[in-house]
């Protein structure tokens, strides 16, 4: 099976099986699915979604992401469940490049890229936003929650998060969870580029400099995230534990359906 799974309206979409785990096991394709936004899939689209043949979608973005995208386009029959994270108020940053004064106070002198692992810092510190993380990980292991597709907007932050937090567990090193990380500047960030070109020929002022570290993935943003989680609970063990509140028998649940 492919990992990657090029939808025209959903560039990032990706298994996360294949990958060889610490005691010689593989991550099982076609149970676990990462991507960003689906609001914008073609009819086309659905059909090849339908095709993966999902039981469950996790929806992590806001109630105003959603109101200004659009609900997810999926197969019919299929539920969302809405686990909301802001990251931060990433819309904030997005939009900052559009605007001259906002650009100046958020964005320039190095804030694009602080701002960035500010955010995937916050998916720990925040104990809202961390407990979203946790209730993803334990539908994951939910009887009958499989095969599982979770998204963002872009599939690179809070979804980067995710991934990597589950490939962990199933004892993928970190090497490879970082490289499936970055993977998404193959595939989300060609689209990006896109949407800036499209904004500078409309006639929009967008300053692309300050605006690729928001659409990129660069190994600070994950490295960050990981620090925060071993510097707040002592170990990434322990953050499993005692930040996302999950326990042994979710653990090896989880592995027992994601292994081969």
């Amino acid at each position: 099976m492919p990992r990657h799974f090029p939808l025209e309206g959903s560039p990032n979409v990706r298994d996360l099986g294949g990958y060889p785990t610490s005691n010689g096991r593989v991550v099982a394709e076609g149970r676990l699915f990462r991507a960003g936004a689906l609001n914008a899939l073609t009819d086309d689209d659905v059909m090849a979604l339908a095709g993966l043949g999902l039981a469950s979608v996790v929806d992590f973005r806001t109630a105003g992401e959603i109101h200004a995208a659009g609900p997810d386009r999926l197969p019919d029959g299929l539920e969302v469940t809405a686990l909301p994270v802001g990251g931060g108020d990433l819309d904030r940053y997005y939009n900052a490049a559009f605007d001259p004064a906002e650009r100046a106070r958020l964005l320039e002198g190095g804030r694009n890229v602080g701002a960035l692992v500010s955010i995937n810092r916050s998916f720990v510190a925040d104990d809202a936003e961390r407990a979203r993380f946790g209730d993803a990980v334990r539908l994951i292991a939910e009887s009958g929650s499989l095969p599982l597709l979770f998204h963002c907007t872009a599939g690179k932050d809070r979804t980067g998060w995710l991934a990597a937090i589950v490939l962990t567990i199933l004892g993928v090193d970190r090497e490879t969870v970082m490289a499936d990380y970055l993977l998404s500047n193959e595939y989300f960030l060609p689209a990006g580029e896109k949407l800036m070109a499209k904004f500078a020929a409309s006639g929009v002022e967008v300053d692309t400099g300050l605006f690729r570290p928001l659409i990129e993935q660069r190994p600070a943003y994950l490295e960050a995230a990981f620090a925060e989680a071993e510097a707040r609970f002592g170990s990434f063990d322990e953050f499993l534990y005692k930040g996302l509140g999950l326990d042994d028998r979710t653990l090896g649940v989880l592995r027992a359906a994601l292994l081969d």
